[in-house]
């Protein structure tokens, strides 16, 4: 009976101590965009810039392929002038419907920068951001180091749109960063 007692005991403390406890993250939609941003190779590259250029194309538009090896300058520039003050994301086109879409942009360009996978775009929020009911690629928008838009590519009409705009306001914030720097 002792014994019966012991085991039974046992076995209620092994089935009790092998459940799985479901954790659950309390993350903001800007949190799941820094976190969850990985290179071509899936690996995880966290976002911790001052400012982020989220970056919207497709394999599909001309616009964007004919942009590729100015934006890869464009890119480099910015990294070797600012560092990590900040960070460009791409995150696809509102008709993409799967990560192979996206791969498939930046293998097309051999872009050196990060991206959102397809499976974390509806979590980060990163397609509701845009707002406005057409936004024309290729397209940035520039986000502050808490998520707020600090600029668009896009404007009230197609007239306005202007597709390097962010990184022109990108710039110049960084250039009064850099001027209000303690030397």
């Amino acid at each position: 009976m002792k014994r019966l007692l012991i085991l039974l005991v046992l076995s209620l403390l092994l089935a009790t101590g092998c459940t799985t406890v479901a954790v659950q993250t309390n993350q903001t939609p800007f949190e799941v965009l820094t976190s969850s941003t990985v290179n071509r190779e899936g690996v995880s590259v966290p976002i911790h810039a001052d400012y982020i250029l989220l970056y919207y194309a497709a394999d599909w538009c001309p616009y964007c392929i004919e942009y590729a090896d100015q934006l890869k300058q464009t890119y480099t520039q910015l990294k070797r002038l600012y560092g990590s003050s900040m960070e460009l994301v791409f995150v696809g086109h509102v008709n993409d419907q799967s990560n192979d879409d996206l791969l498939s942009f930046l293998d097309q360009g051999s872009y050196p920068f990060a991206y959102l996978p397809y499976e974390k775009r509806a979590q980060s929020g990163v397609m509701e951001l845009l707002g406005e009911h057409r936004f024309y690629i290729p397209g940035f928008l520039l986000l502050d180091g808490q998520g707020n838009i600090l600029a668009s590519s896009n404007g009230e009409t197609k007239d306005d749109y202007v597709r390097d705009r962010p990184i022109y306001h990108l710039q110049s914030l960084l250039i009064q960063d850099c001027a209000s720097c303690q030397k």
